[in-house]
């Protein structure tokens, strides 16, 4: 994953409310469907479904993003996506990255790693948060349409590359 430093005004909205109406999952598994979550941890992903824990292979990491850096990311526009769990009612708002050369670079730099390809197509994101479906279709747009307003366009700083949760016994 990359660490991104969030813009000032994206840590606040879950502790002053504005209106949304957000999700917890209440299955301990699920520990990142956890409400506001661009102001805890913004990042995007860089490989999804790496075979082994990336403390386990860091080595190897390092190895295949020698030389690679990238400094921000750019906001290309803000969507989202149901929930893909029929006990889970909600909607993942994610704020979808501009597709750069040097992101795809490291993409693809990490895909020598053993990994299985879960999804079709990269699709680089940072997920900003988990609305409850209580919101209505309407709720939901209109949320959408105030975080296109704050920060479509807007650039992001990369503060670090993270390897995840070390592994649990």
């Amino acid at each position: 994953m990359l660490d991104l430093k969030p813009l000032s005004n994206m840590y606040s909205i879950e502790e002053e409310g504005a209106g949304v109406s957000l999700h917890y999952s209440k299955n301990k598994n699920r520990f990142w469907i956890d409400g506001w979550v661009v102001g805890k941890v913004a990042h995007i992903t860089l490989l999804f479904g790496l075979l082994e824990n990336g403390h386990v292979i860091e080595k190897e990491i390092e190895q295949v993003l020698k030389g690679w850096e990238l400094k921000e990311v750019e906001i290309e526009d803000i969507s989202y996506f149901d929930s893909p769990y029929n006990d889970e009612d909600y909607y993942c708002v994610v704020a979808r990255i501009k597709t750069t050369e040097k992101l795809l670079e490291g993409h693809r730099r990490l895909e020598f790693l053993p990994h299985i390809n879960t999804f079709a197509g990269y699709k680089p994101h940072m997920t900003i948060c988990y609305l409850d479906k209580s919101i209505g279709e309407g709720g939901r747009d209109a949320t959408i349409k105030e975080f296109k307003k704050l920060w479509v366009g807007k650039k992001l700083k990369v503060s670090k590359i993270n390897i995840g949760n070390a592994p649990t016994d």
